[in-house]
């Protein structure tokens, strides 16, 4: 379901470089340790995430580029019992009525389709223990440095050492199902803060998509009303069930409540 790797992006990525950007010579592994545990301290620490988002897309084969403009927000679990949530919003910059919404609940993934007034429900992909799977992109922010190196190729480049604002990753899949998402990536961290500040990748089918995060606000107070998802007036809901899955009826408010 590409709908559900594309959303766990919700929270994450961030600045668009120049096009054409070759790759340099990686540094020592103990450099690229010492980058990938600060990241997952800072990931560690993090309790909320605000910015302004950008994503670019360049679609090869057509030659086209896409351009949208919004906000996200993330919020991590709190408690055994609790899941992490997220929100995002964009709206295409050359027609504003063409927009993209999703709350994550973290068990479920309320897609707001404005083609046909629709918010459509994803079951969360989920792991045999319970936890929720991994993606290329969630790994920003759920998964541990160790567990990064063993499953994808990692480098960090050498451009690091020179910057005094961040740092850059390149990253290659290891895995047969991570390769159907992206080919090769650049990751980019702040250096103040070691959060993610930038993430190109390039998919199979030779589209390039960054993702722009600015204006980060680091735990900050979020409402918890923008994580419960509401149906617009006159929009009905749409149930997306995968086969097998027990069906459990999502919360969702209605126009008005």
């Amino acid at each position: 379901m590409r709908i559900l790797s594309l959303a766990l992006v919700l929270c994450l990525v961030v600045v668009l470089t120049a096009s054409g950007q070759g790759v340099a010579q990686p540094q020592s592994a103990a450099d690229l340790d010492a980058v990938l545990r600060g990241w997952e301290k800072g990931m560690t620490d993090l309790r909320t995430f605000v910015a302004d988002v950008n994503r670019t897309t360049l679609d090869k084969s057509l030659g086209a580029r896409d351009e949208f403009q919004g906000y996200a927000m993330f919020k991590k679990a709190e408690g055994a019992a609790a899941t992490s949530r997220a929100r995002l919003e964009l709206a295409k910059v050359k027609n504003t009525n063409l927009f993209e919404k999703f709350i994550c609940t973290g068990i479920y993934l309320y897609e707001y389709a404005p083609a046909n007034n629709k918010v459509r429900v994803h079951n969360m992909p989920q792991q045999q223990n319970g936890q929720q799977q991994q993606s290329f992109l969630s790994f920003l922010f759920g998964m541990g440095a160790k567990d990064a190196k063993q499953r994808y190729d990692m480098v960090l480049d050498s451009n690091s050492a020179k910057d005094v604002n961040y740092y850059y990753i390149h990253v290659k899949p290891k895995l047969p199902h991570d390769k159907t998402d992206f080919t090769q990536a650049r990751l980019t961290l702040y250096r103040n803060n070691s959060l993610p500040a930038q993430i190109w990748y390039h998919q199979p089918n030779g589209n390039e998509i960054t993702w722009n995060f600015t204006k980060l606000q680091i735990d900050v107070q979020i409402p918890p009303e923008f994580f419960e998802p509401a149906i617009p007036r006159g929009w009905v809901m749409e149930r997306v069930q995968p086969k097998g899955d027990p069906e459990v009826a999502p919360a969702v408010r209605k126009p008005g409540s």
